[in-house]
């Protein structure tokens, strides 16, 4: 797929809690200036980095409900500061207050999350690509628990062809926003590319009147005054009505045009697309493609233009934050925004469109693809791995001044006995607090509970350092130790608690189970991705075995791998359309240990893999060649085909066994080049490493 097939099929909008009407009351923000840099906190990623990943993650829609950050995209995995990976399916949320993920919400679908929206009552409203939820059938739209991730009842679907772009809550309807051909609550049906819904029985509501003639990217509840919504996107008129192109109000209830407002163009004269709209008391704010792209304020009322400001790429989101607007897209390089430097994300006055300091480095070619603000911070999602030169992997949360603090306490303590010493580590707290970390320090006591923080440590180490190896003990001792992590504002509260024993004869036990456990289905063969264990049990952890089953908890005793890496590609004996169960168990000196959590795969065809080829010249003068039987792809292998310097010689027909032989009688005399490969259903296989023979 093409870049510009792709920025077709990504457009969306996020429902900020300001847009959420009477059903999730909406705090003024404070007015203060965010951070320079955002927070060190969790992110999002692939759940590996081989060909099972399908592209680059990307982060479409975020909505904060309270503490709560649910977060939508294209993604398989939330990774902590450490960088341990937990897998997810393109839904996730984080914790506001500490940065770290909810790994108890059990929400997924299986394709991309392009919008969310919540009645602030409990209900998750959720839209976008996608044809299952939590594995049941949903099509592009869907309602969570914003509690469990648990999916509820609500169900109406997209009718094909489309998706959802936009999505808001008012008054207890949703209403959507798409390129969708209608939806339906599996009878009546709406009109193309707008609808509303009911938010407790999905059910449509065939009365809404506004009709827009194409897309709608974007939907905002206006602020304050007559019950209105904006649309924004690629339509010219909606209802048929005339100064509606790209921008419109229309009635909440019945989706009349308020002819009252007549958007003005809000990009150097040009009517463009609409990806994202924003509002406040006074003005409604857009994020514009077109030639480059634009930030605008038109008035709330008449639409008439307040300003514009101009950049060198298409604008994706605008929110409103601390007294500033702040206007991110796909920019960057001297001059890109209003004729001065910014890369992808910058700040104006929303009375104005004048220009603040605020200036952060994207690290990527487009960047942003999704803006969000509660009271207290700005969210920004897309495509980018660091921030301000903050590693912070499609997800960044800006503070304001105000609500900076100390670090959240480091996490994943482990001491490990040895004979006079404890081996100390830890990983990165789940937050900075917005202040970049300074220090750990590690404190010591020899009864529970007994550290003392405003004491000197027993150790202040460097924020890259994470191990400490305590050798001031005594054999027969236990030993309890606090970790905590410092920035500029103080220090962090104290760890978890953990303690050890060191002792002259140090027992190895089994290593603990391996975390972080992943599988993923790619053409031919399933995809497993591990961590390491929290504990290796006192010696290092030697290799993995990998138990497979074919139904949940039937894994087999004896395993179908032991590989000395943290992957593993399951292709030996798999059928495709088989859904597969597998767990993992690190093995050290004292043997294999638990088991990790369960995951399943279920395998998607492929072609066979590559034949491992050896050739011997034999009296004639002849080249003999024999081969491997290649994995199969989980299709019958049809027929192996033998080139001899680049050029096809010779294709045989195949069965389960072979042929894996062939002679090429009396070639030419010289140096040749052989390869094989194998072919099934769904087409030619790998080719084997050259073997090079020379015919005298």
């Amino acid at each position: 797929m093409g870049r510009q097939a792709r920025r077709t099929v990504l457009r969306w909008v996020l429902v900020p809690v300001l847009a959420l009407g009477g059903a999730l009351a909406a705090t003024a923000p404070a007015r203060a200036d965010v951070t320079a840099a955002p927070a060190r906190t969790w992110g999002v990623g692939p759940a590996t980095t081989t060909s099972a990943s399908k592209g680059v993650p990307r982060v479409l829609a975020i909505l904060p409900v309270g503490d709560r950050v649910f977060v939508g995209g294209t993604f398989s995995s939330v990774i902590d500061p450490s960088g341990v990976s937990y897998p997810v399916k393109n839904l996730a949320v984080f914790s506001a207050t500490t940065g770290a993920a909810d790994l108890a919400f059990a929400g997924g679908t299986n394709n991309t999350v392009t919008s969310l929206a919540t009645d602030g009552s409990g209900a998750l409203y959720v839209g976008g690509t996608f044809g299952t939820v939590n594995g049941a059938t949903r099509k592009g739209l869907a309602a969570l628990s914003t509690s469990t991730g648990a999916l509820l009842q609500w169900s109406p679907s997209v009718v094909a062809p489309g998706q959802v772009d936009a999505l808001a809550y008012s008054g207890g309807s949703v209403y959507a926003g798409g390129n969708f051909t209608a939806l339906t609550d599996g009878g009546t049906q709406s009109a193309p590319y707008a609808a509303k819904v009911g938010g407790v029985d999905g059910a449509v509501d065939s009365a809404w009147a506004a009709a827009p003639n194409d897309r709608v990217r974007a939907l905002n509840v206006a602020a304050g005054g007559t019950p209105r919504l904006f649309l924004g996107g690629d339509f010219t008129s909606v209802s048929g009505r005339s100064s509606t192109n790209k921008l419109a109000a229309v009635s909440l209830l019945g989706g009349a045009v308020d002819t009252a407002f007549r958007a003005g163009p809000t990009n150097q004269g040009s009517y463009a697309p609409i990806f994202d709209v924003t509002s406040d008391g006074t003005s409604v704010y857009t994020a514009t493609a077109g030639s480059g792209g634009a930030c605008a304020a038109l008035d709330i009322g008449s639409g008439a233009l307040r300003w514009s400001a101009h950049s060198n790429g298409n604008m994706q989101g605008v929110r409103l934050f601390g007294g500033k607007l702040y206007c991110a897209g796909h920019y960057g390089g001297t001059g890109s925004f209003m004729g001065q430097t910014r890369n992808k994300l910058a700040a104006v006055d929303p009375a104005t469109g004048a220009l603040a300091a605020f200036a952060p480095s994207i690290n990527s070619s487009q960047g942003p693809w999704a803006l969000a603000a509660d009271a207290k911070r700005l969210y920004l999602g897309g495509d980018f791995s660091k921030v301000a030169r903050v590693a912070q992997p499609h997800f960044a949360m800006w503070l304001d001044s105000a609500a900076t603090g100390v670090p959240q306490p480091p996490t994943r303590v482990v001491a490990a006995p040895g004979n006079a010493v404890v081996h100390l580590s830890w990983a990165v707290p789940s937050s900075d607090g917005g202040s970049g970390l300074q220090k750990y320090k590690v404190y010591r006591s020899t009864s529970p509970g007994g550290q003392n923080l405003s004491r000197s440590p027993l150790v202040t180490l460097s924020k890259t350092t994470r191990t400490f190896d305590d050798t001031a003990v005594v054999n027969g001792t236990t030993y309890y130790y606090v970790v905590q992590a410092t920035n500029a504002l103080g220090g962090s509260a104290a760890s978890a608690e953990v303690s050890a024993r060191p002792s002259g004869t140090v027992q190895v036990v089994p290593p603990g189970p391996p975390t972080s456990v992943a599988a993923t289905s790619a053409p031919g063969y399933n995809h497993l991705q591990w961590n390491p264990p929290a504990a290796d049990g006192g010696a290092p952890v030697t290799a993995y075995q990998v138990l497979r089953g074919t139904t949940p908890g039937g894994e087999g005793a004896t395993p179908v791998a032991e590989v000395g890496t943290t992957a593993y590609d399951d292709s030996s004996d798999v059928v495709v359309g088989t859904t597969y169960y597998y767990v993992v168990r690190a093995v050290n000196t004292a043997g294999p240990g638990s088991a990790s959590a369960e995951v399943s795969a279920t395998l998607a065809p492929g072609t066979p893999g590559p034949p491992t080829l050896t050739a011997t010249v034999v009296s004639g003068p002849s080249v003999q060649l024999q081969w491997t039987v290649p994995t199969t792809g989980g299709s019958p292998i049809t027929k192996y085909t033998v080139l001899r310097d680049g050029v096809r010689v010779i294709s045989l027909t195949a069965t389960p066994s072979g042929p894996t032989t062939w002679t090429d009688v009396r070639p030419v005399s010289g140096v040749h080049e052989y390869q094989v490969r194998a072919a099934n259903a769904y087409g030619n296989g790998q080719l084997s490493k050259k073997v090079t023979v020379t015919v005298p």
